[in-house]
């Protein structure tokens, strides 16, 4: 007599019983990933002292994430255990190995960096990943042993799994959670409004999920600009009206151009002259207000610069306009808008733009870049020769005599550091005719992998600073976690010195004016929130000023050349279009505390999620308020936050239109000359949009 022939719900639960062993091996492999993160991981790389207890959180949405997995991956495994038991097994295996390696890189990223990796990572090329990574240190047998070690952990448990027998309410209970995660659809990705700092919320944050839903928002965003455009088709109609916002707009098929009523709120510093100043800026890698000036949260540790403030113009409130070093050009010398991965990122197919550069040029300037490193990197070079600039120096043509910093484990170097910088700055700027110069500096020193030359001599500087800092013994024994960071502070603050006095020397310079400013906040000592992020200072130093100043009102790089510009022509006599597509509105000079600006930043090459208005702070889908010290804290009001959130969206319209169709600035405006004024002219072709 033959056997009863099994049911389809039979071969299920059959199937069921080994699907729930993988399972099982997978769920084992993520608790232990996110145990290594946390023990392994947290002494190398030193995350704060609280850390252990924001992993542990973590590990509910480890759970999510193994959830949401499982229940992906069971439809085809079932299909091909029905196929053949085997198939089902290798592909399951070869899945979650996959996944095991991925979450191993993506949290030896976040703890190099932390910060972990998103979406940012489809905005670099592969030369910038290769070099990215050749700072991290070299490949070898141990740095590949925690794969090894993971992956034939996650086969033993296979097997181990394999031999037990799941009840069947195990195996019920276990789909019906994989119904329920799927109806509940929740994120998988803590709320930063949860946590006190944004850090700690990185921390809790399982890093597969967090690149997973970054990247799919990514994409999402994509879509939705190429709709868009092709909705606009060339006609900025959906364009909410920006006049009530700022400027007095005067064309709709050039959104952003406006007449440039910039008011001149330098020129009561300077003593001004018939001959033109020379501009020094010097951007400083990583230079954030955190760790630099009076109050300073972390205790300053450039006191060379600390001095230098008090005889400057200097605003202890300024934002950077990215959270990388790509926006920095952009947004100085052009306030100009961000494209989808950073403005200097489209290259070639940058549109039609006026910069300080360009202008101060074509008014006699000579201008040059310095950098120790490549200057392709970010494509900034691609910038910089749009603006037809006179020089660029890297790391290429850095010539002989200048040492470069030294190499890490794997030989990787990237570039020059501070004091050889500065030192080359002194030789190419040296005057050489009658014609004012503008020289722009970019540091190095404070990036991974934060390695200076005399290392020894600036650890002892970086235990002396501690002893003359007001910091508690558990503080000191924080900031010693990032030893190396604060190294590079002092490197670049000695370097500073070393500059201004041999600078001082020099005829030219009682008639220059240094500007200096970081690109964005170090991310590898723990941020505080997301406008931490962004919170630089700006000094404005020189003989010429009549007189120190310290401001605490809020401005951005994006007010940089509109002020400059303004400065130039209320104090020296040129002659500009009565037209510009700023996006700054100017720096601000009340000493007291505010914001009267408005303005997205970029977070990273293509996360445009953060906007100012004012007080107001929305990031992370949330609105905060922004206290005098920089601060945020969460509020409840949803009509501020939908009207802050119209702003933001009025401006993220803008900037991919402007970008896309080549319509930052007309002809009539670019090319203006000093005996002409004309009104903006009519917009070019139309181009043709792709779906």
């Amino acid at each position: 007599m033959s056997e009863p022939s099994q049911s389809k719900f039979d071969r299920l639960i059959i199937a069921s019983q080994p699907y729930m062993a993988n399972c099982m091996a997978y769920l084992t492999i993520m608790i232990i990933l996110r145990l290594y993160e946390a023990m392994v991981l947290g002494n190398i790389y030193h995350f704060p002292t609280h850390s252990l207890h924001f992993e542990l959180i973590g590990l509910q949405y480890d759970l999510l994430i193994f959830l949401k997995t499982c229940a992906i991956l069971v439809i085809p495994f079932s299909l091909l255990y029905l196929v053949k038991p085997r198939i089902a097994e290798v592909f399951f295996l070869a899945i979650t190995s996959m996944l095991v390696i991925i979450s191993l890189v993506l949290q030896h990223y976040f703890a190099n960096s932390m910060i972990p990796l998103g979406s940012d990572l489809f905005a670099y090329s592969i030369a910038e990943i290769k070099h990215t990574v050749g700072a991290s240190g070299a490949m070898s047998i141990l740095s590949l042993l925690p794969f090894v070690i993971f992956i034939t952990l996650l086969i033993f448990l296979h097997l181990l799994f394999k031999k037990i027998i799941f009840p069947a309410w195990i195996l019920y209970l276990f789909y019906l959670s994989f119904i329920l995660t799927i109806i509940l659809n929740r994120n998988s990705c803590p709320d930063p409004k949860n946590f006190k700092t944004d850090f700690e919320s990185f921390l809790a944050c399982n890093k597969l999920g967090f690149f997973s839903s970054n990247s799919l928002d990514y994409f999402q965003k994509i879509r939705e600009e190429r709709q868009l455009l092709s909705n606009l088709n060339g006609n900025p109609s959906l364009f909410t009206d920006p006049s009530k916002y700022s400027f007095h707009y005067v064309s709709k098929d050039y959104p952003l151009l406006h007449t440039d009523e910039t008011a001149d709120v330098l020129g009561n510093f300077f003593k001004t002259g018939k001959k033109a100043p020379n501009f020094v800026f010097i951007i400083v890698e990583s230079l954030g207000r955190a760790y630099c000036g009076d109050n300073a949260y972390l205790g300053s540790f450039t006191p060379y610069l600390d001095s230098l403030m008090r005889q400057s113009l200097y605003w202890e409130n300024f934002l950077s306009t990215g959270g990388r070093t790509f926006a920095i050009l952009p947004s100085t010398f052009g306030s100009l808008p961000y494209g989808e991965n950073g403005f200097a990122e489209m290259g070639k197919k940058m549109p039609k733009h006026l910069s300080l550069i360009k202008l101060l040029r074509d008014r006699g300037y000579y201008a040059s870049f310095l950098y120790g490193g490549d200057a392709h990197f970010d494509l900034m070079d691609a910038f910089l020769q749009r603006q037809r600039i006179d020089q660029i120096i890297d790391a290429k043509s850095f010539g002989s005599g200048y040492t470069k910093l030294p190499a890490n484990d794997g030989g990787f170097t990237w570039g020059y550091g501070d004091k050889e910088i500065f030192r080359k700055l002194l030789e190419i700027s040296k005057p050489t005719s009658e014609k004012p110069r503008l020289d722009i500096v970019l540091t190095l020193a404070m990036h991974s992998p934060f390695k200076i030359i005399n290392q020894e001599y600036y650890d002892q500087k970086f235990e002396n600073r501690l002893k003359t800092l007001k910091l508690s013994e558990t503080d000191k024994i924080e900031r010693r976690n990032y030893a190396k960071q604060y190294a590079t502070m002092l490197y670049f603050d000695d370097a500073l010195r070393s500059l201004i006095k041999e600078y001082s020397k020099r005829e030219d310079f009682k008639n220059t004016i240094f500007i200096i400013t970081g690109d964005h906040r170090m991310p590898e000592i723990p941020i505080s929130t997301q406008l931490d992020r962004f919170h630089v200072p700006l000094v404005i130093y020189s003989p010429l000023l009549k007189k120190a100043a310290r401001f605490s009102s809020i401005s951005t790089q994006f007010d940089i050349t509109p002020s400059i510009i303004a400065f130039m022509r209320e104090n020296y006599g040129m002659k500009f279009s009565p037209y510009a597509h700023w996006i700054g509105y100017g720096i601000d000079t009340l000493r007291t505390f505010r914001n009267i600006h408005s303005y997205a930043l970029m977070r990273n090459k293509n996360e445009l999620t953060d906007y100012i208005d004012g007080t107001y702070f929305l990031s992370n889908n949330g609105l905060n308020i922004i206290s005098p010290t920089l601060d945020i804290e969460t509020i409840n009001d949803m009509n501020r936050q939908e009207e802050i959130q119209m702003k933001f969206n009025n401006f993220k319209t803008i900037n991919t239109f402007v970008c896309a169709q080549n319509r930052i600035v007309p002809d009539s405006v670019y090319s203006y000359t000093y005996t002409s004024v004309v009104k903006p002219n009519k917009p070019p072709k139309k181009k043709t949009i792709s779906k």
